[in-house]
């Protein structure tokens, strides 16, 4: 595939890893809901129809605890909307998070789980290190700094760092027009 090529089909790949985290938040919401009656994914899976529409679940060793999987889970994706929304796409945190905190001892289930991104995303897993590293230890909580003054504008007026992508930069003074 050519860099143009790329280029074209990037939006819709993050559109579509984009509505699988919906589905994964909607698996993890449903399995909250009865994590208490099941002892294990492949038990819940079996007794709860409502939770055999997930693929993912699918791919998850069936003797992981409900509870289990809603925190490996939450692990696993919670980077994915910001990383969705940055302008370079950081395509191997997106699996490596999920590799390693969703799918760390199976290894079956990876490739799996994998090969079915990998119809909306052909690049998702590639090139990932033997071992994979969670996201969180690049999130953990920083000391509090005191807020820094700033010649001119106010704290809130600095710029997101969502502001303008992919949107094209608009001139300073269309927000006074």
């Amino acid at each position: 595939m050519t860099k143009q090529e790329t280029a074209t089909q990037d939006p819709y790949e993050r559109r579509a890893l984009l509505l699988h985290l919906g589905d994964v938040l909607e698996s993890v919401f449903c399995l909250s809901q009865c994590a208490d009656d099941y002892a294990s994914i492949g038990e819940a899976v079996k007794g709860n129809e409502a939770l055999a529409g997930f693929t993912l679940l699918g791919f998850i060793d069936e003797k992981m605890a409900p509870r289990d999987f809603i925190r490996r889970a939450s692990g696993a994706f919670f980077v994915w909307p910001k990383a969705l929304l940055d302008e370079t796409l950081n395509r191997p945190l997106l699996a490596n998070t999920v590799k390693h905190d969703l799918f760390a001892d199976n290894a079956k289930g990876w490739e799996a789980y994998r090969q079915e991104r990998r119809k909306d995303a052909p690049w998702f897993g590639e090139d990932l290190p033997d071992v994979a590293k969670s996201a969180a230890p690049a999130h953990e909580a920083a000391p509090a700094a005191a807020p820094q003054k700033q010649k001119g504008k106010a704290a809130s007026d600095k710029a997101s760092r969502y502001s303008t992508w992919p949107w094209p930069d608009k001139p300073a003074d269309a927000d006074n027009a």
